[in-house]
């Protein structure tokens, strides 16, 4: 009887010793990644002469990583609300598109059409009031609709959430929401497959750029990326006062290079 609970004893201490060591592992992982990407991450955004700022999601460690070197700041969409125009249609209707919202959706996704956003965002998401909607059923606490859809105000944190719903799970789009959004994004013009991209031959995104006043180069890209391997990731990059088109994406593909051999 002794031996019996002795035996028990051993068990039970063999295996708090194993979840300790897989704990302690767990968070050498996370903590190991969070410093890998800070560190890679900020001799870029420290060095820029813009503002920026990046989130990445990784379901590995399901940890959202953001680095910026204007934290408080909140960035002007551009296009890039385009996917949250999309995602709130889809949340409203509970069903499918019609065939001329899907061509409208394509046009805008696909080709960043403005004229074809604008009906979607007027006609069928009720302007600025639906967008806000949207951002609240999704949880993105820091994003503010404007009448001017593409001056909606965001943070690379808040579209990584939105992001997570399209490419992970939601309880708010169904999965046949989520693969339409997907396809949209799988399949941008050649001219427009830049930004989070770069280096990765297995992608989708939404790019947003725009020459906005004082706020100069405006320029966005959010979407998602998968590795040879198999791990995959969602990320945001927001960048403006750039001097040029040119020297926003410059930054933006520079962040993508460094992360995607980090989170592989």
């Amino acid at each position: 009887m002794q031996r019996s609970q002795h035996r028990r004893r051993k068990g039970k201490l063999f295996l708090i010793i194993i979840a300790v060591i897989l704990i302690i592992l767990g968070v050498h992982h996370f903590t190991s990644t969070s410093a890998r990407l800070k560190s890679a991450w900020n001799k870029i955004i420290f060095t820029s002469n813009n503002n920026v700022s990046i989130a990445v999601y990784s379901p590995k460690t399901h940890q959202i990583y953001t680095s910026s070197n204007a934290p408080h700041h909140k960035f002007r969409t551009a296009s890039t609300v385009k996917v949250s125009i999309l995602a709130g249609i889809l949340a409203n209707q509970k069903g499918p598109l019609t065939s001329h919202e899907k061509s409208l959706a394509k046009k805008m996704i696909e080709q960043s059409d403005n004229d074809s956003t604008s009906e979607l965002f007027e006609n069928y998401l009720g302007g600025k009031n639906g967008l806000q909607q949207t951002f609240e059923k999704f949880n993105m606490t820091q994003s503010h609709a404007n009448s001017s859809w593409g001056l909606t105000v965001t943070t690379p944190k808040d579209q990584v959430k939105l992001l997570n719903n399209i490419f992970y799970s939601s309880k708010i789009l169904s999965d046949a929401d989520r693969a339409e959004i997907r396809a949209l994004m799988s399949n941008v013009e050649d001219d427009q497959a830049w930004g989070i991209s770069a280096s990765s031959d297995n992608f989708a995104l939404k790019n947003g750029w725009l020459s906005y006043g004082k706020s100069g180069w405006i320029v966005n890209s959010i979407g998602y990326v998968k590795n040879s391997n198999g791990t995959d990731y969602t990320i945001a990059v927001y960048t403006d006062k750039n001097q040029t088109m040119a020297a926003g994406q410059q930054v933006i593909e520079q962040l993508a290079r460094v992360t995607k051999p980090i989170l592989d």
